[in-house]
């Protein structure tokens, strides 16, 4: 009997062995009965067949969003799947020689898988979102306190509604995964801002007192008083913080090396050097929430807070000044700007200015548009002419390149490696005067800059020697000589072409029959010189430079408007 049970057995494994072969033999290369992505069917196809399925049904699938009987459709292909590794994921279904995969294809159990999606957003859903926020998010509006006469007026604010991402970006995924034709209802949260009765009533009490109170804050030398309508408005952490951003901007400085002058054959301090700062921000917010909560709670009504700050000493300070190996002047460059505006005179002084006594330690790159900083009417430049555009135009800081130029021709002199230099578009007549075309040099913050560097063994210092009545501009190098020699050629030029014919431009601003000049012409030609600078026998630099201007125009303004 046992033996009967036991072939019985061996029977029906072997029974169900067969089957599962057939089944399989049956479904090669084919997704099993049962199995379905996101809804989508995928019985009996190929993986081929299910992906051009699979890509059909997601390429028109358009997701609907409602929120407050308002509805948004989804633009097509709003989302990347990954119809690949979900394929592979239902197509291991029934092949992973798992029993109970056997077991429910045997009994036909229908197995359904989501679609994956890549990571991140497509631009087109970002839009979609940011179209709904626009739509359904309300901007809450932080009370207002005010003073007004020697009264304090507090408005209440108002709740905000904002757009709940992380809700809807779980919501986004889901109806994405399952190809969902169900809309999804926009989720949002409550930002509050309107305060109880109990609150106003709070807040109009402290601010009644901070508006007969005042805080200084100290750094150094100088000092910003609060009174009593600066301080209502701090009152929360967010406004402290942000207060305090603010007045960093203008605090925080560089550290400034010491300035000097060579004069008699020495070195002499033309200006002390200062640290550098840098306000710590939780801190002096965290100081500023503790005296005003002494001012509500105190009888003072006055407090001082020294500004907490990190320090950063110059490079170079007085104390160094022996050590600085500036013994000599190794480099002069020169150039004249007759015929220049008055606001272009201005600037050249200006921007001179700002790079006299500069000091450069060995070894550093040297930026001319970092050493004069911000060129703009809030820096102290004035409208003159510059090129702009393909146009001789007015604009903050025109004569700049004056001192650029002037500068190129001293570090030449001085025999120092050129990084960058560029050249004028055209032939400009200040840069010929006492000197031939081509040794010129152009700067546009920050696409073009002028740019040498410090290759001598100690530090170099640039002094400037501005004469506005003679219109003439002298910059020279001074440091120790390790006895390099630079020579200059005399500039070659060719190609010289005659400027284009005036150009007439129609402008209506200007009454009909009129004309004004806004371009001045110029011949152009191409130019080039020879740079080399020697040690004995040694060469350090050899350059040709090469310069191409173009012909200009005149170019005039031609009235068409009513007299």
């Amino acid at each position: 009997m046992k033996k009967i049970v036991s072939f019985f057995g061996l029977g029906m494994l072997l029974g169900l062995i067969l089957l599962l072969g057939i089944v399989r033999l049956a479904w090669h290369s084919k997704f099993y009965p049962g199995i379905t992505v996101a809804g989508v069917s995928l019985t009996g196809l190929t993986r081929d067949q299910a992906k051009s399925k699979l890509t059909e049904r997601t390429q028109n699938y358009q997701a609907q969003f409602i929120f407050n009987g308002s509805g948004w459709e989804a633009p097509k292909e709003a989302v990347n799947f990954n119809i690949e590794m979900t394929l592979n994921e239902a197509y291991r279904y029934g092949r992973r020689l798992k029993i109970e995969d056997y077991l429910l294809l045997l009994i036909n159990k229908k197995t359904s898988y989501p679609l994956k999606m890549a990571e991140g957003k497509t631009e087109k859903l970002e839009g979609l979102i940011n179209e709904i926020a626009t739509s359904v998010e309300i901007p809450p509006i932080e009370p207002i306190i005010e003073v007004v006469g020697k009264g304090v007026k507090v408005s209440n604010g108002s709740d905000g509604v904002m757009l709940d991402s992380e809700k809807l970006e779980r919501k986004i995924g889901k109806v994405y995964s399952m190809l969902n034709d169900e809309a999804v209802e926009i989720p949002t949260k409550i930002v509050k801002q309107a305060m109880t009765t109990e609150e106003l009533l709070e807040l109009t009490t402290k601010a009644e007192k901070l508006a007969q109170a005042s805080l200084t804050l100290t750094l150094d030398d100088e000092k910003i008083i609060l009174g009593g309508k600066e301080l209502v408005t701090l009152l929360s952490e967010p406004a402290v913080q942000e207060y305090v951003a603010g007045i960093s901007t203008s605090l925080n400085r560089e550290p400034q090396d010491a300035r000097f002058e060579f004069s008699e054959g020495k070195v002499k301090e033309f200006a002390p050097g200062k640290d550098g700062v840098e306000i710590k921000i939780q801190d002096l917010v965290f100081k500023i929430q503790e005296e005003i909560e002494k001012l509500l709670n105190e009888n003072e009504k006055t407090t001082t807070i020294e500004v907490p700050v990190m320090r950063t000493p110059p490079k170079v300070t007085t104390g160094k000044v022996n050590e600085l190996g500036i013994r000599e002047r190794i480099g002069r460059g020169e150039s004249y700007y007759q015929h220049s505006i008055p606001n272009r005179i201005y600037n050249v002084g200006l921007a001179s200015s700002r790079i006299n006594s500069v000091l450069i330690p060995p070894g550093e790159e040297v930026s001319f548009n970092k050493i004069v900083g911000e060129v703009s009417g809030a820096t102290g430049y004035l409208p003159a002419y510059i090129i702009s555009g393909g146009r001789t135009v007015l604009g903050d800081g025109g004569g700049l390149c004056q001192v650029s130029t002037t500068m190129f021709r001293a570090v030449m002199a001085a025999g120092l490696p050129i990084l960058e230099r560029w050249a004028h578009a055209y032939r400009v007549s200040y840069y010929e005067l006492n000197s031939k075309p081509g040794v010129d040099a152009t700067v546009i913050a920050p696409s073009k800059d002028f740019r040498f560097k410090n290759d001598t063994p100690g530090h170099i210092l640039i002094q400037t020697i501005n004469d506005p009545k003679k219109l003439f501009l002298v910059i020279e190098i001074y440091g120790t000589s390790d006895g390099r020699v630079a020579t200059i050629s005399e500039p070659k030029v060719w190609g010289i072409s005659p400027p284009p014919p005036n150009i007439y431009q129609d402008d209506p601003s200007l009454p009909t029959g009129t004309t004004r000049q806004v371009d001045w012409s110029a011949w152009g030609a191409k130019a080039s010189f020879e740079y080399k600078v020697v040690r004995g026998e040694e060469i350090l630099q050899e350059k040709t430079y090469t310069s191409a201007y173009r012909p200009w125009a005149n170019v005039y303004l031609r009235g068409t408007g009513s007299l």
